[in-house]
């Protein structure tokens, strides 16, 4: 990795500059030289999948503007011993996941209704789920709950807009009380808003507490003024494939280490009880 990482930095002229790895990326390499943060792409069986990730990235900051990092250069296909990359530059602040109380939220749900706010690009990348199957993971208590979850119908969106997809707080730098910025924008793509609102709403649940994540919803309805189909909160549980949850790696790596695999599963299985507490139809 050392010389490709040589190479890449000759190419743009940042030989000199001292290499600073990134907490947090799992798939793919990711560090700071200078006022630049790179990208490399080392799974090979993500670039299978998906050949042109980079050109999607590059795509993604484009439509995202200032909201997000500006790409300075990249290599969008393998080269010699060198895999795709991007550069692009260096956003202010810090991952907090100590502090996630009502101001942070709020902020956070203010953050993500910026990016919705955004125009729509070119549909040249649209969402999908990951997940195109449905299954009650093995651990499941509430079982009964899972099986209605499997059988419910996706659910439906006319808030199509320039989503994250991978919108949570290991993604969001905390510059000022008033600014925080997004990265990691390579999922990025046109799709509908709930995508998002719920991905993030999982993510504080299983970090947090499922208080946190009602919180966040709370904020974001206020500030966006959008509707939220909590079944939505189901196609988030499902893509991130419940049988085999765990302990998300980014946050041991930014400090939050008091969270166990058991932890993990009963968070995601409150979030689905959740969704139908109050209504035996659902919400």
């Amino acid at each position: 990795m050392n010389d490709i990482i040589a190479a890449i930095l000759w190419r743009v002229g940042l030989e000199q500059e001292p290499i600073e790895p990134l907490k947090g990326a799992t798939s793919s390499y990711v560090f700071r030289a200078g006022e630049s943060v790179f990208r490399i792409h080392t799974n090979a069986a993500w670039l299978k999948q998906e050949p042109d990730l980079v050109a999607h990235e590059v795509f993604a900051l484009q439509a995202a503007g200032h909201l997000g990092p500006d790409v300075e250069n990249y290599q969008l296909t393998q080269e010699g011993a060198i895999p795709p990359w991007i550069q692009m530059t260096h956003l202010p602040g810090t991952v907090r996941l100590e502090r996630i109380d009502r101001s942070y939220l709020r902020q956070l749900a203010k953050t993500l209704v910026r990016i919705h706010q955004l125009p729509v690009p070119e549909r040249r990348y649209q969402y999908a789920p990951y997940a195109t199957q449905r299954m009650v993971p093995s651990w499941a208590k509430q079982t009964e709950v899972w099986q209605r979850a499997v059988a419910e119908p996706p659910a439906e969106s006319r808030q199509i807009r320039f989503i994250h997809r991978d919108f949570h707080p290991v993604n969001v730098l905390y510059e000022s009380a008033e600014k925080y910025n997004v990265v990691d924008w390579i999922n990025a793509c046109v799709g509908p808003i709930e995508v998002d609102v719920a991905h993030c709403r999982l993510n504080l649940a299983l970090l947090e507490s499922l208080e946190a994540a009602e919180q966040f919803l709370a904020e974001y309805i206020e500030w966006s003024g959008f509707s939220y189909d909590r079944k939505w909160d189901l196609t988030a549980v499902f893509d991130f494939e419940p049988e085999t949850i765990d302990v998300y790696p980014g946050w041991k790596a930014y400090g939050k280490a008091n969270i166990s695999r058991a932890n993990v599963r009963e968070r995601m299985e409150n979030i689905v009880l959740k969704v139908y507490e109050n209504d035996e139809s659902g919400y």
